[in-house]
This record gives C-alpha cells, sequence and structure tokens, in this order.
C-alpha cells in the first residue's frame, strides 16, 4: 500500500456472520390453556371451560435468521472523504406463520413454516468539503437497496391475507403471499373508470336497461350497476372483473442525508430522510369516496360536486333518461360514491415516494472574548425545526404511513393515521 501514501489514509474489508432468533407471536401457543366464561345458557351451569381459537403446538420453535454481511470502510485525501459500502444476505427460516386448520375445532394454529430472504446494498459517504479557520462546509449521506423475497412457504401453497381495515376487505382478502414474490404485495382490480349511459342499452320509454355486450360486467363484485357506477377491468377475457397485483409497499431504495456548514460564529444543519419507488395503500380514498354502509356522510375533495357523477337536477329533480344523464355528466371525470361495497382496486394505490427535511437547525455562538468578560466559558443559542417540509405526490396527509398492525404482512396500508406533527424549538447551551 506504499503507493497510495499521498491520498489513501485507511482501507478495512470486513465480514461478519450470525445469527438472530425470533419468538414475537401471542404468548401460550406451545402448550392449551382453557378460560373459564360465565353463563347461564348451558343446563343451567354458572360457567364454563373452552380453550382458545388457535390448536396448541408443542413443536413450535424459534424463527431463525443468518446474517452475512461484506463491508468495506475507507478514508481518503487526509480524512476529508471517508465511506462505507456494504453488501448483505440474510436468509429466515422456520418462520412462524398463523396456519388455518378449519375443520378441527379451532381456527388455526402456529406453525414453523417457510424461508425467506432479504439481501441488498447499502452506501455511506462523508465529505468534508470546506475545513478553514473561520468557515466550513460538509455533506453525510446513506443509501439502500434492499430486496425481499419469499423462497419458500413450505407446506402451505400461495394464500390471501387481509389488511382488516374493513369487513368487506377482510372477506376479500387484499394481499398476497407467494413462493418467489415478495411480502407487501398488494391484491386486487385494475380500475377502469365508470359505467356511461353508452355501455347500456336504454328501453323505448326512456329508461336504462341491460349492459350492452361486450361491456365488462361487476356486477358480481360491485352490485346492482347503474350509469355512473365504478368500473373495473376484465383481464382474462372473460367478462368479469380479474384482481392481480396492483401494488408493492417496498421501496427501491431508501436514505437521507445530512448538510452542515459554519459561517464566523454561525452555524447550520439540515438533516434529510427519502423513500423511492414503494406504494401506498390509500384505503380512505376508498371509505371515505362511497356511501356504503353509511349514508349522507363527507366525502374526501375527489368526490366533490361537480367532480363526482350526478343525477341531480338543477331544480332538485331526479334525472333518468338518456339525454338528462349524458348533458349532466358531460364534464364530470369521477364515479358515482353509491355502491354496493368496499373493495381494493388501483386508484386507491398511490406512488408513496418522499424527500423529507427532518431537522434544521440555526444556532450561533458568542465570542469568547465577550463571554470571558462575565466569566462565561460558551453560550450558543439555538433554533431547530422538525419535520419542516414534505415532498411528496402522495394525496394522503403522511406517506411515511403503515397503520395495519396484526400482521407484518400487509404494510403500507393508510386508514386513518395521524401525521407527524412539526415541532420548533428555542435553545441555549450555556458553560460556565
Amino acid at each position: 500500500m506504499q503507493r497510495t501514501e499521498t491520498w489513501l489514509d485507511d482501507l478495512k474489508l470486513r465480514f461478519s456472520y450470525g445469527t438472530a432468533g425470533n419468538n414475537a407471536i401471542p404468548s401460550g401457543q406451545i402448550e392449551r390453556y382453557y378460560e373459564s366464561s360465565t353463563t347461564v345458557y348451558i343446563n343451567n351451569r354458572e360457567n364454563y371451560w373452552a380453550p382458545s381459537k388457535y390448536m396448541p403446538n408443542p413443536d413450535l420453535k424459534w424463527e431463525t435468521t443468518q446474517t452475512r454481511n461484506l463491508g468495506l470502510d475507507f478514508t481518503t485525501f487526509g480524512g476529508r472523504l471517508s465511506g462505507t459500502a456494504e453488501v448483505y444476505l440474510n436468509t429466515t427460516k422456520d418462520l412462524l406463520i398463523e396456519f388455518p386448520v378449519s375443520g378441527s375445532g379451532y381456527e388455526s394454529q402456529y406453525r414453523n413454516i417457510g424461508k425467506t430472504q432479504n439481501k441488498g446494498l447499502e452506501l455511506t459517504l462523508n465529505w468534508n468539503a470546506i475545513e478553514k479557520k473561520n468557515y466550513g462546509l460538509s455533506f453525510s449521506g446513506n443509501i439502500n437497496f434492499n430486496r425481499n423475497k419469499i423462497k419458500s412457504l413450505g407446506e402451505m401453497e400461495d394464500f390471501l391475507t387481509s389488511s382488516t381495515w374493513h369487513s368487506d376487505i377482510t372477506s376479500q382478502m387484499d394481499y398476497i403471499v407467494a413462493a418467489g414474490g415478495r411480502v407487501g404485495q398488494m391484491y386486487g382490480y385494475v380500475t377502469e373508470g365508470r359505467y356511461e349511459v353508452d355501455d347500456f342499452n336504454w328501453n323505448a320509454d326512456g329508461t336504462v336497461g341491460t349492459l350492452k355486450e361486450g361491456v365488462v360486467n361487476g356486477q358480481g363484485v360491485l352490485g346492482n350497476l347503474i350509469p355512473g357506477s365504478l368500473k373495473l377491468k376484465d383481464l382474462n377475457g372473460d367478462g368479469s372483473p380479474d384482481r392481480t397485483i396492483i401494488g408493492d409497499a417496498n421501496p427501491k431504495h431508501t436514505g437521507g442525508f445530512t448538510i452542515n456548514g459554519r459561517i464566523y460564529n454561525f452555524d447550520i444543519s439540515a438533516a434529510f430522510t427519502w423513500s423511492y419507488g414503494n406504494d401506498i395503500y390509500n384505503a380512505n380514498k376508498i371509505e371515505y369516496t362511497s356511501t356504503n354502509k353509511y349514508y349522507y356522510r363527507n366525502m374526501t375533495s375527489e368526490m366533490a360536486a361537480g367532480k363526482r357523477w350526478t343525477y341531480l337536477n338543477a331544480d332538485g329533480t331526479i334525472a333518468s333518461t338518456y339525454d338528462e344523464l349524458k348533458a349532466l355528466n358531460a364534464n364530470t371525470t369521477m364515479w358515482t360514491p353509491y355502491m354496493g361495497n368496499y373493495m381494493l382496486h388501483s386508484w386507491a394505490i398511490e406512488d408513496g415516494s418522499f424527500l423529507r427535511l427532518n431537522t434544521l437547525t440555526l444556532g450561533y455562538t458568542f465570542p469568547k472574548e465577550l463571554l470571558s468578560k462575565v466569566n462565561i466559558q460558551n453560550l450558543r443559542l439555538y433554533a431547530t425545526g422538525y419535520n419542516l417540509f414534505c415532498w411528496t405526490s402522495y394525496s394522503g396527509m403522511d406517506p411515511e404511513v403503515s397503520t395495519r398492525r396484526k400482521t407484518n404482512l400487509t404494510p403500507g396500508v393508510d386508514y386513518s393515521a395521524y401525521p407527524k406533527s412539526r415541532q420548533f424549538v428555542l435553545g441555549l447551551n450555556l458553560t460556565f
């Protein structure tokens, strides 16, 4: 390494390997437990004992993650530029999965099933761009590329699971878990707009009739179809809407960077974070643009008057003929909020990419010559703002969101989440 002395200060190659366990499931899954409940309905008995809904499994063990890491650390140009490059491969086996056991008297049983893999690349860079007596400027940043894959589901076949934000969605299942796929893939219908008046045959008396031949028939999913109803896409040509993978909660890359500067006695620090390429399942857009199960409710701006399909004439009467509905909705773009049930469709899947200014700090340190006169060693005033800006195309309150906690298989759902707060702090550091 003698020939690199003029520019290379340090170079380190490292490798690590290890295993870690995880037992994050409800307790009491190895032995059978009974609960005592009061009742007056069973043979005049005051109480009864009953097992839980989970079948015990005495063969359970912790799931195990094997970690493999190869890294390179370097420092160059007298410490002005340093960084790290790491590649990793983590494999988790004996996954603790809730396995359905219908017909046994129990709902499910926790079993050690399957295998997943996470592999990726992490890069970190620190650069002291300017380092002078009265001023300086430095940058630091990192970026991470992670790819997860379901290697095996063991004795289980590919299955659907639910984010459980609503009973309609629970019955449909809105995430898919499949060997060869990823954890976090959203499964639903593809939005194709709405049914127009020209999609229907019209009766001689001017009333709406049946759907025209060749128009996708979504009645089995949406309920009764009328002009203005939401339209879903037929993907396989059988005339009915089909479900497919319509979103992925996994970002292509994430990271952050920090800028630090100083000039004379003033200093500034700004810290940013980002995520790119992940999808968000905006359940709020589904519920609050529909009157399903609730009438006369407030809607989000997507369903504002003038945007949504309408049946109401200017004089308050109901429009029902071809010409009336055609004229009334010539300039509207959305479907009617009236529908039979909720379902996940691609209109509710949004790009969750963002760049956030997490922290911004401005400070001023008083000159020591001035402080020595009042026996103070150091005095610094500062102002800090947290979560000042977030640049994103996401229509919800906050793109950094994942609200469903029942299972780790349904990340990226935004349902009535409270956004991050913005904070301001004024302070001083004083040393005598």
